[in-house]
């Protein structure tokens, strides 16, 4: 809230309007008072020379090591059937997932659509079929689990770079200052743009890497370098875990109709890519929900899954935000089997040269 509080006193009358788009159903965990997030103005100055110089001096001592990052879109923490919630089949990030991976030794982060994240009430995504946490859920994550949070943006908008200069700034460095009023942590580490549309590269030059560390590009490798931690406009790569037709040419799965998907990616895939990873490289795989055993009947929910087999070669969903959480089981531990370091966007960002503390 200090940080809040302290850019609060360069408030432009220009952004009035930008106010108004990421302003929500906001409060403090656990408090029912909104939050406004439009504080500053765009055209913020970049952290000074002596903040860049001190990153960089850091970057020099955890460069070299290895580190991955499990990223969960929108923080997805269950499935829904019509907006309504149904557990059947779902690992919950929250009495499944967290848990697992802090007997890892391991912490997930969460992305947020920060001026759609309500205060206790899960909001409700993917067409009616996903809930996300809301701001009491991610604080509870945090607290227990030891979870960091970054950005989704403040609205999720289809065609970010169409907004006006003073909504792109909301959209981005707006989010960012509402994380951190919500005291979540790693909120400046990414800010992950909508995935539907180009990389908005105006945007990320002039608002993401000043509040931010880094940009989400979606890359097959998922690998982003410590070089890329000295090269603007500072982009991250990040690979999703594909769900999809199964892999048996020979079976009926083989052919089912998927959305935004050509084929379930078995876990190996993403082995061979850990064990692919040097020092100095850090590798980001992101899940949405990941589901067990085969779907539920539901009324209104189209996503279908069958993880039943023992060959993931046999594993499917027609929806690439559905993954079998067995194989998700496989692929983190493959991770902590190589002594791959499991951190959030910031802390790689510091140790890649990216300065720690942003506007």
């Amino acid at each position: 809230m200090t940080s809040l509080l302290r850019h609060g006193r360069r408030l432009l009358f220009a952004l009035a309007a930008a106010t108004c788009v990421v302003a929500g159903t906001m409060g403090a965990p656990g408090a029912g008072a909104g939050v406004r997030t439009a504080l500053a103005a765009p055209g913020r100055a970049a952290p000074s020379g002596a903040a860049r110089s001190r990153g960089a001096a850091r970057a020099t001592v955890g460069a070299g090591r290895r580190y991955a990052t499990l990223l969960f879109s929108r923080s997805e923490i269950t499935a829904a059937d019509g907006c309504k919630r149904d557990d059947t089949g779902i690992a919950r990030l929250d009495t499944t997932v967290a848990p697992y991976l802090q007997t890892l030794g391991m912490r997930g982060t969460g992305s947020l659509v920060t001026a759609k994240t309500a205060t206790s009430a899960s909001r409700c995504t993917h067409n009616g079929d996903s809930l996300a946490v809301s701001w009491d859920k991610a604080t509870s994550l945090a607290q227990r689990y030891g979870w960091s949070f970054v950005s989704a943006t403040a609205t999720y908008p289809l065609r970010l770079s169409s907004l006006t200069p003073a909504r792109q700034w909301a959209e981005t460095c707006g989010s960012a200052l509402t994380l951190d009023a919500h005291g979540l942590p790693g909120g400046h580490g990414l800010i992950a743009y909508p995935g539907e549309q180009g990389v908005p590269a105006t945007v990320q030059a002039r608002d993401g890497a000043k509040c931010f560390a880094w940009g989400r590009e979606y890359n097959k490798s998922g690998v982003t370098t410590a070089l890329m931690g000295t090269t603007a406009p500072f982009w991250q790569y990040t690979r999703v875990l594909n769900g999809g037709p199964c892999n048996d040419p020979s079976a009926w799965c083989y052919t089912i109709p998927a959305t935004g998907t050509v084929r379930y990616v078995e876990p190996g895939a993403y082995i061979a890519m850990i064990d692919a990873l040097k020092p100095g490289q850090w590798l980001t795989l992101q899940a949405f929900i990941l589901v067990t055993g085969k779907n539920p009947a539901y009324t209104r929910n189209k996503t279908r899954w069958n993880c039943t087999s023992s060959d993931p070669a046999m594993h499917w969903t027609n929806d690439v935000e559905r993954y079998c959480y067995k194989d998700f089981q496989r692929i983190v531990r493959a991770i902590a089997e190589r002594g791959i370091t499991v951190t959030d966007p910031l802390t790689v960002g510091k140790a890649f040269g990216r300065p720690a503390i942003y506007p």
